[in-house]
């Protein structure tokens, strides 16, 4: 029986709740159900397949009978599978084969949760790797990754998936309720709209995470010095000294540097807006003992982070690809720019110019009809007010970079130089989507204050250039991405989005937050997997092998493995020591130890998906680079260097079981379906 009086207790207090109560309530509470019930969004159903191929992945919380699969075309089965969300994504690559077995592999090590571990290689800091759990005073500005700690993998990995978009939504829609001056409707609008954006979804949800902490920052400080509550006061504290150095140690600087110009300059505006240096004047000592402990406290987690870290930040800044990269801009193309307008289609079906699905991902960009109403109407560029014109300096600025290009002191003077024009997506499209909500706000409250509005021509001129851009705009698209998009769909996107800007500049809120909030969830709304389980990390007669074979071993050898996909990643995932998998810093030491004159440095002195090609000759060794982030190692398992390493036991999958000698092995394991060998190198 249901306990009426609690029952009603409990209903007597949503009710009582105010409208951020309910909303962010009811959003927590959906993140508190999907963790419990361990559903979690990551692609890693896609190693199922290279790892565990004696039966099917069975991971997903919807998924299609086989029985069913059976009796239909390809194309029906990706439909369906798309529609039920049981479609892992390939193009997720850094998350399945980097970030998540990585951070699995935290709990195979010995003890649990290093800060070094040494099954990858000699040992990698996985301070560097922000999506680990470490255990480490720094991860208290780690988040994310706290319900590993105490959840297990499968919904600690739930946790991490879901904490970072809900979280971020949370602190973007107070953030813009601030911005739009207690709008909370475009508020959450624009929150959403960020949140479920293709270039937030397809690359993991990772633009999310640095945008959450960065406005958390913003946010906190911005009520530290608003605030004469107390408990606000410290609130505000605590969040902001936790926010710096969280954005900090995600180092990824082609997002973090566009980040922190987009959110400078919104502070300064809204700084000057709301007169917050009035809270210097007279000099709140509290305030400001409040204020000083929270930057304490952010440069003792920064320090300590630097300080576990700096000799592998210091040999990351030393490495070919990424730490000698450097952009200047001006290296983008218009047609490319505006790549995200076809994420409908794109982020399914890429063009083989647009390379994969995230490279593809971008946001629906409507700064082109608030820049042409300015130049057309004083009414509008009067209604933009100071944040709004922040928000144009701040695209103009960025376009500037991208199209035209910085000199080199200039691009290393500004920190430009870390962003690769095609990364530059995060914080244009962010100041895109605030621009539209802040100058929809603006029109609302023009006509709440029975202000005068546009002209009536102003939204049509404007809807007229918006469709015209874009369609001149997909004829340059078409040049470079082999005569996408088609005619029809070019004419489709480019009308539609006239339709959006006459609705902007209209003052339309609910038709233009109708058709836009459309788009978007049509967009990405079946993107994810909803998976529910990691049997094939786990269970699979490789990962038993494995494990048995590891626990045999006292001494640690180190694993070389051929063949497959990057099985040594799930070899370090199970708690063994692999020379292949992912290395960042690059282990030098090793790498040198089987290239003694250092002839291949160029090619293994950067971040790098390691893996091992077969060389017949047992006396040489060869590396190459075939692409930016992959390297190679050629050489026969038989090679006097691997045994010098610590080498002892070679997996063979797939194909490699029959191009590999093995003769001079010792098998150690056979699969039963003949998958995969597991041979142990001769110690004498």
């Amino acid at each position: 029986m249901i306990n009426s009086p609690a029952l009603g207790s409990a209903v007597k207090y949503i009710k009582s709740l105010g409208w951020n109560g309910k909303l962010l309530g009811s959003i927590w509470a959906l993140f508190v159900v999907l963790v419990a019930l361990g559903i979690h969004g990551s692609s890693t159903g896609v190693t199922a397949g290279w790892w565990s191929p004696e039966k099917p992945y069975s991971g997903y919380l919807f998924s299609l009978p086989p029985e069913t699969e059976k009796g239909l075309s390809r194309i029906d089965v990706n439909g369906l599978k798309r529609f039920l969300m049981s479609d892992a994504k390939g193009a997720r690559w850094d998350e399945l084969v980097i970030a998540t077995p990585l951070s699995l592999s935290q709990f195979a090590h010995n003890p649990r949760f290093p800060v070094v571990n040494t099954n990858i290689g000699n040992g990698e800091n996985m301070l560097l790797l922000y999506h680990a759990p470490v255990w480490h005073i720094t991860t208290l500005a780690r988040p994310a990754t706290w319900g590993y700690f105490i959840l297990g993998p499968q919904r600690g990995l739930a946790w991490y998936w879901w904490f970072r978009v809900f979280a971020c939504f949370t602190v973007l829609y107070l953030l813009l309720e601030i911005v739009l001056q207690g709008n909370k409707a475009l508020a959450a609008f624009g929150a959403f709209w960020f949140c479920a954006s293709a270039y937030t979804v397809c690359w993991s949800l990772w633009p999310a995470y640095l945008t959450f902490f960065i406005a958390l920052g913003v946010l906190a400080t911005y009520h530290l010095l608003v605030s004469d509550n107390n408990r606000v006061q410290i609130i505000c504290a605590l969040l902001l000294g936790l926010s710096i150095p969280g954005f900090v140690m995600t180092l990824y600087p082609p997002w973090q540097v566009p980040l922190g110009y987009l959110f400078g300059l919104l502070f300064v505006g809204l700084f000057i807006r709301d007169k917050l240096y009035r809270a210097f004047k007279p000099v709140d000592k509290k305030r400001m003992i409040y204020l000083a402990a929270s930057l304490i406290l952010a440069a003792a987690l920064t320090l300590s982070f630097i300080q576990a870290c700096l000799p592998d930040l210091k040999a990351g800044s030393n490495t070919v690809y990424p730490g000698q990269r450097v952009s200047l801009g001006g290296d983008y193309s218009f047609g490319m720019l505006f790549k995200g307008m076809y994420n409908l289609s794109t982020i399914y079906s890429t063009p083989a110019p647009m390379r994969n699905e995230s490279e593809s991902s971008s946001f629906y960009y409507l700064f082109p009809a608030i820049f042409f109403a300015v130049c057309i109407s004083k009414r509008v560029a009067r209604n933009l007010g100071l944040i709004g014109w922040l928000l144009v300096a701040y695209i103009v600025f960025m376009l500037l970079f991208l199209l035209v290009g910085f000199p080199v002191s200039l691009a290393k003077l500004s920190l430009l130089s870390y962003i690769p024009s095609f990364r530059a997506d995060i914080t244009i499209g962010l100041a895109s989507i605030m621009l539209c909500v802040y100058l929809l706000a603006r029109f609302a409250r023009a006509k709440e204050d029975n202000s005068s509005q546009l002209e009536a021509s102003i939204p049509l001129r404007v809807a007229g250039f918006t469709t015209l851009f874009f369609i001149v705009q997909s004829l340059f698209l078409m040049k470079q991405a082999d005569g996408f998009p088609l005619p029809s769909f070019a004419l489709l996107i480019s009308f539609l989005a006239g339709v959006i800007s006459y609705c902007l500049l209209a003052g339309k809120v609910r038709a233009f937050c109708a058709i836009t909030g459309l788009l978007v969830v049509s967009t990405t709304a079946f993107y994810n997997p909803l998976a529910t389980n990691l049997d094939h990390i786990y269970d699979s007669e490789l990962a038993k092998a494995i494990t048995l074979i590891n626990r045999q071993s006292s001494d640690r050898p180190f694993w070389v493995c051929y063949g497959g996909v990057h099985p040594g990643v799930l070899v370090t995932t199970l708690g063994g020591r692999s020379l292949s998998g992912v290395q960042y810093p690059p282990q030098l030491d090793i790498w040198h130890a089987l290239d003694p004159g250092r002839a291949y440095e160029n090619i293994y002195n950067r971040y790098a998906e390691l893996s091992f090609d077969y060389m017949p000759d047992d006396n040489l060794v060869s590396f190459n680079n075939p692409q930016d982030g992959e390297v190679r190692v050629v050489i026969s398992p038989n090679n006097p260097l691997l045994k010098s390493v610590g080498a002892r036991y070679v997996l063979l999958v797939g194909d490699a079981q029959r191009y590999v000698d093995s003769s001079k092995l010792r098998l150690a394991y056979q699969s039963s379906s003949n998958t995969f060998s597991i041979f142990e190198i001769p110690q004498g």
